[in-house]
């Protein structure tokens, strides 16, 4: 489809809404009904897939028969060897506070799987030609585009290229009062250029995170109290689904200390939660936001 097609402002924005991996994903485009649901059905396969092949909690599944000795990881699937791959990746550059074993040493791929399936739920959209659409799975967003596209008039500043529209608004759920946004970014408005935000925390899942907080870091033994207080909440926005979301999961497991892995990552921003409700924040996290 091209741009010019969305000239006459503004196509309502339909979304395709379906339950997978055990958390509600939306994939919204500024088009009418019946081409969402043609454009989403690719995307919405990639999920599916996902959760039959990962899962540690279905037995059919692949991620299951590799823990039970049946399959071995190298004559595993070409996903499989990569989403492990890309774990194994982001436990060293997080030095060690990511990982893809829980604490039994079963191999669990959750912490990479879901911002993988994102990723390449958003190739296919891009692939079929939807240039602005918007993934959200379980508060874990990547946008392209703008949600009200039109003609380019303006130009971003970091890229040099065109905005197409207005910009998506990502929201950040503050952990202490579910029905209140903590923050909120715009996000891209270019089609092509991918936005990400990723949320890791134990208020609304549970303590569903491992990690070693001192991992990596011997300055971490010296630190205060208040360096290491117990993030509540991460989240991280970056250009990449998967780099944003291993980010916010070794955030939350190494505490406030961990921010300096942020270092490694040009890109990408940061904003925690401590318990007491106080914020910390990267330098670059939009101060405006």
């Amino acid at each position: 489809m091209s741009t010019s097609e969305y000239d006459d402002a503004c196509l309502r924005l339909c979304t395709r809404t379906f339950e997978a991996m055990g958390t509600v994903i939306s994939i919204s485009a500024p088009l009418d009904a019946d081409e969402v649901a043609v454009a989403t059905e690719a995307a919405e396969r990639v999920f599916v897939d996902a959760e039959e092949r990962f899962s540690p909690f279905l037995n059919s599944s692949e991620l299951s028969k590799v823990n039970r000795g049946e399959v071995l990881l190298p004559d595993a699937s070409s996903a499989m060897r990569e989403v492990y791959a890309l774990a194994l990746e982001f436990e060293y550059r997080t030095q060690h506070r990511f990982t893809p074993y829980s604490p039994s040493g079963d191999l669990d791929l959750n912490g990479v799987v879901k911002a993988w399936a994102i990723r390449e739920a958003g190739h296919v959209m891009d692939t079929v030609g939807i240039p602005h659409w918007s993934i959200n799975a379980g508060g874990d967003l990547l946008v392209s585009g703008s949600p009200t596209p039109s003609q380019p008039s303006l130009v971003d500043p970091q890229y040099g290229t065109p905005f197409f529209g207005t910009p998506w608004q990502l929201g950040i759920v503050d952990p202490q009062n579910p029905r209140e946004l903590l923050s909120s970014i715009e996000a891209t408005g270019t089609p092509g250029f991918h936005t990400a935000l990723a949320t890791s925390g134990s208020a609304e899942r549970g303590d569903h995170i491992w990690g070693d907080s001192s991992a990596g870091d011997s300055s971490a033994r010296g630190s205060s109290a208040s360096e290491l207080s117990h993030l509540l909440q991460v989240s991280v926005t970056g250009p990449d689904i998967v780099t944003a979301d291993a980010l916010a999961t070794a955030l939350a497991a190494g505490g406030r200390v961990a921010f300096s892995l942020l270092n490694e990552f040009p890109g990408y921003e940061s904003l925690g939660v401590l318990e007491d409700g106080s914020l910390v924040r990267s330098s670059g996290w939009p101060v405006a936001a």
